[in-house]
């Protein structure tokens, strides 16, 4: 078997889909990375990878935080706008501060079903899918919640550019 390669660091992209916390030998939190042809274990936690994507393109987790509670009026499981442009955006599965909080990204999620009362599988675009142990009705609440924050982006740049 190919031992995988362990990432010393990582910027979400367009590829992106998942990022999915494991602890290693030593108890450390790393992440495994599920892309759209391909998996990369980072050892990163997954929130140290979405605070540096987010600086990467140019502002900080908290500071993504605080655009969403302006926007939206409340900062408990927000989505996080990593690239408007790109149209990278991700939800925390459970509370971020839980180092094993899995977050999604909006865009590659194309269903959600029941397996039971509280466990669902996310389907993805690639025909990967995943189980997780929330109910359906919860994570869709999560990804509907993080489709009209992206709207609600996307419509301020449309109404800047008529404007001008």
């Amino acid at each position: 078997m190919e031992k995988t390669m362990l990432l010393g660091s990582y910027e979400i992209n367009t590829s992106t889909m998942a990022l999915l916390p494991y602890y290693n030998e030593f108890g450390v939190v790393h992440t495994e990375i599920l892309e759209s042809e391909k998996n990369e274990r980072v050892a990163l936690s997954p929130i140290k990878i979405i605070n540096e994507s987010c600086l990467f393109f140019g502002s900080s987790y908290e500071g993504r935080r605080e655009a969403v509670r302006r926007s939206m009026g409340y900062v408990s499981l927000s989505p996080i706008m990593i690239n408007l442009e790109l149209g990278i955006f991700f939800f925390p599965v459970e509370s971020p501060k839980n180092e094993t909080c899995i977050w999604l990204s909006q865009s590659h999620v194309q269903r959600i079903e029941t397996v039971d009362s509280d466990t669902c599988s996310v389907h993805f675009k690639n025909t990967a899918n995943l189980i997780l142990p929330q109910s359906k009705h919860a994570l869709e609440a999560k990804l509907f919640r993080t489709a009209q924050y992206r709207y609600i982006l996307s419509e301020r740049v449309s109404e800047r550019n008529t404007r001008y």
